[in-house]
């Protein structure tokens, strides 16, 4: 059993870094215990015993030239999005090819869900249970490659793999560029809140505001732009 959960992890790892991803990771259920009502992975899938939590980087010109760049880095992040929710269709039906049920999901939050800013899934915290990276002050999960610049997609699967050790907690440097760069301060009571293991609570109000209103649609990033580590 051992050897076969092995060669199916190592055969999905190498599957998802054909189709881009640039980090993958995998975790018991048993680890999302913490989850809140209505994001646990077994609400969504009865019988789960693994989630694979995958990333794909965005593009460094498009990051690192905001805000002018503002509308290429709509267009990166969008394309970024759909690359990931074909990673995750795909590797799901791998898995379900493989005889376990498995449930993509994909970047974006659920269509409608405005009214409660967050997803049915959160990619990013399970994307630290994964081991995949820690948490920064601008709630974002710093890759050690890549930084900010990172989305993730996710699958839940039946199937028991090989499980990967959470990231070691790891504070961010605080330079605090983020809080200083952010054009709507969604990020300024960070003091007290902050944790690299499960992040906080920012203002996701101001956040979406800004970006749906002042931005009309438009993405930000300038969160991720501050984010370069130096």
């Amino acid at each position: 059993m051992g050897i076969a959960m092995k060669d199916l992890t190592n055969e999905l790892k190498s599957y998802l870094a054909q189709l881009g991803a640039i980090a993958v990771g995998v975790a018991s259920v048993d680890r999302y215990e913490g989850a809140p009502a209505g994001h646990h992975p077994a609400e969504y899938l009865p019988g789960v015993k693994s989630v694979v939590t995958f990333a794909y980087n965005l593009g460094k010109g498009a990051v690192n030239n905001l805000p002018v760049s503002r509308n290429q880095y709509t267009q990166e992040f969008d394309a970024a999005n759909a690359v990931l929710g074909q990673m995750a269709h795909k590797a799901a039906r791998f898995l379900e090819n493989k005889g376990y049920e498995s449930i993509a999901f994909g970047p974006e939050a659920s269509v409608g869900d405005y009214s409660r800013l967050k997803g049915d899934f959160s990619h990013k915290h399970s994307a630290v249970l994964c081991g995949l990276g820690n948490f920064g002050i601008n709630n974002l999960v710093i890759n050690p490659e890549h930084r900010s610049r990172v989305r993730f997609a996710s699958v839940l699967t039946t199937a028991e793999l090989e499980y990967d050790e959470p990231a070691e907690s790891k504070d961010c440097e605080k330079c605090l560029q983020c809080v200083k760069i952010c054009p709507s301060g969604a990020l300024e009571n960070w003091k007290g809140n902050y944790s690299s293991q499960t992040g906080w609570v920012i203002n996701k109000e101001r956040c979406a505001h800004y970006i749906f209103v002042v931005n009309q649609g438009k993405r930000c990033g300038m969160c991720v732009k501050a984010c370069t580590g130096k």
